[in-house]
C-alpha cells in the first residue's frame, strides 16, 4: 500500500477544495436562478460548469507523465523498458525510434496505433496481446514501415506514428518506488531522437507532449571523456532546445557506466564535472541531478522478476532474461560482488541454477532484484524521482487541471461583482449619471484601443528593424540598447534567428560544398544531410548533387568560373550542354528547398524563445490596455470584469515559411563565341624566289594547318566556392525576410489580443448597461429587498472565492 505521502495529502485537498468550489457555485445558482437569466452571466456560469466538470473527471485519475529524452546511442529505450519492467520499446541496434511511444498504466494489455496523415503502417487497436506480440507489432508493423516510408523517393513529409500501449507498469504496481498514492495514473513517453524527426510538423507534436512531462535525459558514459564531452554537451543542448523540455523538471542519467575502464577517472569526479558543465550549457539555476546508471543489467533483472508476481517458480518465458543477464553482464556482476564472499557464492549458485535450467523461487529472484537495483543505480534513480516528484507534483500534474477552472471562475466572479456594485445604487439620478459615464467610457476605450493598436504596430516594426541590424556578438551593447528601447526579453529571439543562419551554413552549405570539392559519393552526402532534414529531402538533394557534380567535371575553370562550350552545329553536344546547365539550376532549386525545410524545423525548435518574446510583447500591450482602463474607468470592479474576460488567449501558432523562402539564384551566363581553330591539314601552293642576280619565282606544294572560324554556344557557371557564397547570400537575404515574417506574425497576434480586449470591453459594458436599466426598475419597485438579496449573494460568492484561492495556492506549490 502507498504511504500517506505529501502527494496524497495535496491530491485529496485539491479534490475536496474543487468539490467545495463547485458546490458553492451550484448553491448560488439554485438559490438565485434569476440572476443567471442574463445571457452573459449564463454563458459564464456554463463555462465554469464545463471547466469544473472536466477538472473533476481528470482529478479522479490524474496522470503523471515521464518523458525520456536521449542523446545519440544513449540506450534510451533500454532505460524505458527497465523502468516499466517490460520489453515493449524497440531496442535493436540502429535507428528504430520514430514518433511517440506512450506507455500508460492499465490492468489489461491494449495497443493503439493512431491514424495519422500519410501513414503507410498498420493502424488500429488490438487487445489481449502478449509483450512479445506488442513488441513485434510496434517494431515490424509500425516503426520499420515508417522509416521505409520516410526514405521513399518523392514521398511527402508524413506525420510520425503515435503509438500507445496500455498495460501494467512497474512504478504503478510497486507504488513505493515513486511514492504515488492509489488513483494516480502514470505514463512513460518514449521520444524519438533528433535524427529520426527532422520536420516541423512532427517536432510540434513531440514538443507538446514533453512540455507537460517530467523528463529523464539519457547520456552515454562513453561520450563524456575529454575527447567527446564537448560534442556530447552540444548535442544535449540541441536535444533540450529541440524538445523544449522544462529544465526545472529534468533528471540526467549517465548510462552505460558498466563500460567504465579500470584506469578511468573516479566516477564521482566525472559526474561532478558533468553536473557543472550541464548547469552552464543549459543555463540552469541549480546543479542538476546526474545519476550513474547501467540500464542493461536493470532491464534484464526487472523483466526476469516481473511486476509484483508472487509465483512459486519463475515462468519459463522469463528465464531468457536471466540467461542474458548472466551472459551479457558477467563483468559487471563480478565487479559488484567482489569482496563479499557470501554474496558471491549465492549469486554463483543462482547462475548455476539458470545454466542447469533449474527452477528458481520468486523469493530468490526478488532478493536478486534488490541487488540488481543497487548495482545498476536503479534504486538511486527511483529515490531521486520520488523526491523530485514530491516537489513538482502540484505544478506538474495539478496546475494544468486547475488553471482553466480558476480562469472561468474569475470571469464569472468579476461579472457578478459588476452587477452587485450597480445594485448598490439607490437613486435614479445616480443610475442615469452612471449610464452616461458608461457610454463615455465605451467610446473612449474603443478609440483608445484603436490608437494603441496603431502605436503598437509602429513600435513593433521599429523594433524589428533594430533587431535586424543588431550585432549578436556585441552582447553587452545589445542588452543596453534593448532595455533603452523597451525590448528587454527579446535578446533570445535575436540569438535564435542568428542561430538559424549558423545552423544552415554548418549543416547544409558546408557539407554540399565539401562534397563538390572532394567529389564525394552521393550516399555519403545523403547520410550527412539526412541528420538535418527528412530522408526524402536529403535524397532529393543527393540526386541533384550527383547529376550536377558529374556534369560540371568537363567544365574548365576560367577566372573563378566554370566554362562549358559546344559547337553550334553539334546538336548532341548542344543538348548535353543544356542538360549541364539544367543540372546546376536543379541543384540550386533543391538547395533552396532543403534550406527552407531546415530553417522551418529550426524555427519550430526555437518556439520557446519566440513564444517568450511574443508573450513579453503581448504583456507590454496588455499593460498599456490596463493603463488605458485605469485612466478611463474609475470603477475598479468594472476594470476587473474587463480584464478577467480578456485572460483567456488562443494558443500561439508558429509561422510557416513560404515554399520559395530563400532567394537563391544561380549566376549562370549563356553566350555565343567565335574562335579560329586548326581543324586539320591541307596542301597549299607556296611561291618562293630563287637566284641572286637573276631572280625567278618558283612554286611548290606545302602541307599546312587548316584553320576555320567556329561558332560556339557557351555556358558560364560559378565555381564551387562561388556557388557556396551564393547559397550563403541567399540565407542572409532569407534571414532578413524571416524577420519580416515574424513581424507579421507578431502583428497578427497583437491584433488578436486587441480584438479580444475590445470584445471583453463590449460584453462587459453591455452587461453594465443592461444591469443599469434593470436598476431603474428595481429602485422604483423594492430597492431595499434587492439590496439584501445581493448582500447574501456576495457572502456566498466570497466563500467561493476562498475555495478558488486555495486551489491556486495548492497548484502553485506555495
Amino acid at each position: 500500500m502507498a504511504q500517506d505521502t505529501s502527494v496524497e495529502v495535496v491530491l485529496n485537498n485539491t479534490r475536496e477544495t474543487l468539490k467545495a468550489l463547485g458546490d458553492s457555485i451550484e448553491n448560488l445558482a439554485s438559490k438565485y436562478p434569476e440572476i443567471f437569466q442574463n445571457p452573459d452571466l449564463s454563458e459564464r456560469l456554463e463555462n465554469f460548469r464545463a471547466a469544473h466538470e472536466e477538472a473533476t473527471e481528470r482529478l479522479k485519475t490524474p496522470r503523471l507523465s515521464i518523458a525520456t529524452i536521449g542523446t545519440t546511442s544513449s540506450g534510451k529505450s533500454t532505460i524505458v523498458n527497465a523502468l516499466i519492467g517490460r520489453k515493449l520499446a524497440p531496442i535493436e541496434a540502429g535507428e528504430m525510434s520514430g514518433g511517440v511511444l506512450t506507455l500508460c498504466h492499465s490492468e489489461e494489455n491494449r495497443l493503439v496505433v493512431e491514424p495519422t496523415e500519410g501513414a503507410t503502417w498498420e493502424t488500429g487497436e488490438w487487445t489481449d496481446l502478449t509483450d512479445e506480440e506488442i513488441y513485434d507489432r510496434i517494431r515490424n508493423s509500425v516503426m520499420l514501415p515508417y522509416h521505409q516510408a520516410r526514405r521513399k523517393k518523392g514521398k511527402k513529409i508524413i506525420a510520425a506514428p503515435q503509438v500507445t500501449v496500455f498495460g501494467p507498469l512497474l512504478p504503478a504496481v510497486e507504488t513505493n518506488l515513486l511514492g504515488l498514492p492509489p488513483g494516480i495514473g502514470i505514463e512513460f513517453i518514449d521520444l524519438p531522437g533528433l535524427k529520426s524527426v527532422q520536420d516541423k510538423t512532427n517536432v510540434a507534436v513531440i514538443q507538446n507532449r514533453v512540455k507537460k512531462a517530467f523528463s529523464l535525459v539519457a547520456l552515454d558514459y562513453m561520450q563524456v571523456d575529454d575527447e567527446h564531452r564537448k560534442r556530447l554537451l552540444e548535442e544535449l543542448k540541441e536535444v533540450v532546445s529541440f524538445l523544449q523540455g522544462r529544465t526545472d523538471s529534468m533528471v540526467f542519467i549517465l548510462n552505460r557506466v558498466d563500460q567504465r575502464g579500470s584506469d578511468d577517472l573516479p566516477l564521482s569526479e566525472r559526474i561532478q564535472s558533468l553536473r557543472k558543465e550541464i548547469k552552464k550549457v543549459l543555463v540552469l539555476k541549480r546543479l542538476p541531478d546526474v545519476l550513474a546508471f547501467s540500464a542493461r543489467i536493470l532491464y534484464y533483472g526487472q523483466c526476469a522478476v516481473g511486476l509484483g508476481n508472487q509465483l512459486q517458480d519463475v515462468p519459463e518465458e522469463r528465464f531468457q532474461f536471466l540467461e542474458s543477464l548472466f551472459q551479457d553482464c558477467a563483468k559487471e556482476i563480478k565487479h559488484k560482488v567482489k569482496g563479499n564472499k557470501e554474496l558471491k557464492r549465492w549469486v554463483r549458485k543462482l547462475e548455476d541454477q539458470v545454466d542447469d535450467s533449474e527452477s528458481i523461487t520468486q523469493e530468490d529472484l526478488n532478493k536478486f532484484l534488490s541487488h540488481v537495483r543497487e548495482w545498476s543505480g536503479g534504486q538511486e534513480l527511483w529515490d531521486c524521482l520520488n523526491q523530485r516528484l514530491q516537489e513538482s507534483f502540484p505544478t506538474l500534474v495539478l496546475a494544468p487541471i486547475i488553471f482553466p477552472v480558476c480562469i472561468s471562475y474569475e470571469a464569472l466572479s468579476s461579472r457578478l461583482d459588476t452587477v452587485a456594485e450597480i445594485r448598490q445604487i439607490e437613486h435614479k439620478e445616480q443610475v442615469e449619471a452612471k449610464q452616461k459615464e458608461i457610454s463615455e467610457i465605451k467610446a473612449q476605450l474603443q478609440s483608445g484601443i484603436e490608437q494603441l493598436r496603431k502605436k503598437t504596430q509602429d513600435d513593433l516594426a521599429g523594433k524589428i528593424e533594430f533587431l535586424k541590424k543588431s550585432d549578436p556578438n556585441s552582447q553587452s551593447t545589445i542588452a543596453q540598447n534593448f532595455e533603452a528601447i523597451g525590448l528587454s526579453g527579446f535578446e533570445p529571439l535575436l540569438t535564435a534567428i542568428d542561430d538559424i543562419e549558423v545552423d544552415l551554413a554548418r549543416l547544409i552549405v558546408r557539407p554540399v560544398r565539401e562534397a563538390l570539392l572532394k567529389n564525394q559519393p552521393r550516399h555519403e552526402l545523403e547520410e550527412i544531410i539526412s541528420t538535418s532534414v527528412p530522408p526524402n529531402i536529403a535524397e532529393d538533394l543527393g540526386r541533384a548533387y550527383d547529376v550536377a557534380s558529374r556534369r560540371i567535371r568537363g567544365f574548365k575553370e576560367e577566372d573563378g568560373f566554370l566554362v562549358g562550350r559546344a559547337l553550334k552545329d553539334k546538336e548532341e553536344d548542344i543538348k548535353e550542354l543544356d542538360n549541364d546547365e539544367k543540372s546546376v539550376r536543379k541543384l540550386f532549386l533543391i538547395m533552396r528547398k532543403v534550406l527552407t525545410v531546415r530553417a522551418e524545423f529550426q524555427l519550430q525548435t526555437k518556439a520557446m524563445e519566440l513564444e517568450e518574446a511574443l508573450l513579453d510583447l503581448i504583456q507590454s500591450a496588455e499593460n498599456q490596455l490596463t493603463s488605458l482602463c485605469s485612466q478611463q474607468i474609475s470603477d475598479s470592479t468594472l476594470q476587473e470584469a474587463i480584464l478577467s474576460a480578456y485572460k483567456s488567449q488562443e494558443s500561439v501558432e508558429m509561422p510557416a515559411l513560404p515554399s520559395q523562402f530563400f532567394n537563391i539564384k544561380p549566376n549562370i551566363q549563356r553566350s555565343k563565341s567565335e574562335e579560329t581553330k586548326v581543324v586539320g591539314k591541307e596542301w597549299v601552293t607556296e611561291t618562293y624566289t630563287t637566284g641572286t642576280c637573276f631572280k625567278s619565282e618558283q612554286r611548290r606544294e606545302v602541307k599546312k594547318d587548316k584553320k576555320e572560324l567556329l561558332e560556339y554556344k557557351t555556358v558560364v557557371i560559378p565555381n564551387i566556392n562561388l556557388m557556396a557564397e551564393a547559397w550563403q547570400e541567399g540565407i542572409q537575404k532569407g534571414k532578413d525576410e524571416l524577420w519580416d515574417i515574424l513581424c507579421d506574425w507578431m502583428t497578427q497576434r497583437l491584433d488578436l489580443a486587441n480584438e479580444h480586449f475590445n470584445t471583453s470591453v463590449e460584453k462587459t459594458i453591455l452587461l453594465a448597461e443592461q444591469t443599469l436599466e434593470e436598476q431603474l426598475e428595481i429602485i422604483a419597485a423594492d430597492y431595499a429587498q434587492e439590496m439584501k438579496k445581493w448582500q447574501r449573494i456576495q457572502i456566498l460568492k466570497s466563500n467561493s472565492s476562498c475555495h478558488e484561492n486555495t486551489l491556486k495556492t495548492i497548484s502553485s506549490n506555495t
